[in-house]
């Protein structure tokens, strides 16, 4: 339980890191950040094999970057704003 709070904090500060590296503002919630943060860091252990911490924390930004970009390109196209 406690490995789950763990990656769920680290996870929110990827996740922070990685909309802090993309530019404009994003309309992410809090949760959703925190899930892509943590989810990115899972899939950037996998990607790297052994006890690299400092690679896997920076293959994670960029991971949840790119998740990030790709959703925020599926919101924005929904939007109900007209011009």
């Amino acid at each position: 339980m406690g490995t789950i709070i763990v990656l769920l904090f680290v996870g929110l500060v990827v996740g922070a890191l990685a909309r802090a590296v993309l530019p404009g503002r994003q309309a992410l919630p809090i949760w959703l950040t925190m899930l892509i943060g943590a989810a990115s860091l899972l899939l950037a252990g996998l990607i790297i094999p052994g006890d690299r911490t400092l690679i896997e924390l920076i293959v994670g930004v960029a991971v949840a970057a790119g998740v990030i970009a790709l959703t925020q390109g599926g919101l924005r196209s929904r939007s109900t704003t007209r011009v």
